[in-house]
């Protein structure tokens, strides 16, 4: 005849470590995300103004002239 048997082990949780395992997991999910949302909005504002536009628009954002 077998018998289970029960064990009483401590478990402790590091809920701290538990917060940085989940937030490094979201910021995985989330950087493929926000690059393609990046490259839509690019190729969004070529296709809307051209190429020439958006390079003299970047130049003029950075510069202030």
């Amino acid at each position: 005849m077998e018998s289970p048997i029960i064990t009483r082990d401590n478990i402790r949780i590091d809920i701290a470590d538990e917060i940085m395992r989940f937030a490094l997991k979201l910021g995985a999910v989330l950087s493929p995300l926000i690059g393609i949302w990046a490259v839509s909005c690019l190729i969004a504002g070529l296709i809307t103004v051209g190429p020439l536009q958006m390079v003299t628009g970047y130049f003029t954002a950075i510069t202030g002239f």
